[in-house]
């Protein structure tokens, strides 16, 4: 019996083989189990391989809001959600050893909206949450807060957005161990008639956070997200009307 170095590939494939099923090759052109293997190596090397990016399935995680949530914060940093619709509309996965949590590289887009009303001075500060907190004034981890921004003065209902990014790097079976990095804006009108008058605050991560993705760590600082609003001047109403959260891969 010949040696499987002894068959030549490229003699085998100009033989055009035809295209049909395997079973099919063998009595046809009296190949032996070996020869078939070299033009099986053949037929892949003519394969292209594919240079498009990999195919992820992004998904939505929870349905949006469809009761409006409305809060007045005065001056007192104050979530925009309470924890059970933080819960329900900005999940995020948590577990250990495979069974629910996140992986590391895995990102998360989130967004909200709806309408605000501004006071006739004063500054805006937006802090983002990992973690749905405890009640209205206690939070969970903080990602990073914006800076105090001016906002446009005496808006009436005016529409605002809310939209980000979050990215597990690190992923512990230790409480508090994983570590994450959240990027996002918070934006809404100007003065009507004004060019450049709209304002948009950026806020989030300056360094990777370390964060609870066991589910076993403080109450409140694993399973969503949520925002901290404060106003520097009392007259605010920020009112939200709608929220996605989706997971990108």
């Amino acid at each position: 019996m010949k040696s499987l170095l002894a068959f030549d590939p490229q003699k085998l494939a100009a033989r055009r083989f035809p295209v049909m099923p395997m079973s099919r090759l063998k009595p046809l052109l009296a190949l032996n189990s070996r020869e078939l293997d070299w033009w099986a190596l053949e037929q892949a090397r003519r394969i292209p391989v594919s240079m498009n990016s990999r195919q992820y399935f992004n998904g939505q995680l929870a349905d949006s809001i469809i009761v409006a949530a409305s809060i007045t914060p005065t001056t007192t940093k104050t979530s925009i959600l309470t924890v059970a619709q933080a819960n329900q509309c900005l999940p995020l996965p948590y577990g250990v050893n495979g069974l629910g949590q996140p992986f590391a590289g895995q990102v998360f887009r989130f967004a909200c909206g709806g309408i605000l009303t501004t006071p006739s001075t004063g500054t805006l500060i937006v802090d983002p949450y990992h973690g749905p907190g405890t009640s209205a004034t206690a939070f969970g981890t903080d990602m990073g807060a914006s800076a105090a921004q001016t906002t446009t003065a005496s808006l009436s209902s005016a529409p605002w957005m809310l939209d980000g990014y979050l990215c597990y790097r690190l992923i512990s079976a230790a409480a508090t161990s994983s570590t994450a990095w959240l990027t996002g804006a918070f934006h809404s009108q100007g003065t009507l008639a004004t060019a450049g008058s709209g304002f948009t605050i950026a806020f989030g991560s300056t360094a990777a956070v370390s964060v609870d993705t066991t589910g076993s760590g403080t109450a409140g600082t694993f399973g969503a997200l949520n925002f901290a609003v404060t106003f520097s001047v009392t007259g605010a109403t920020i009112v939200v009307e709608w929220t996605s959260m989706q997971a990108l891969n």
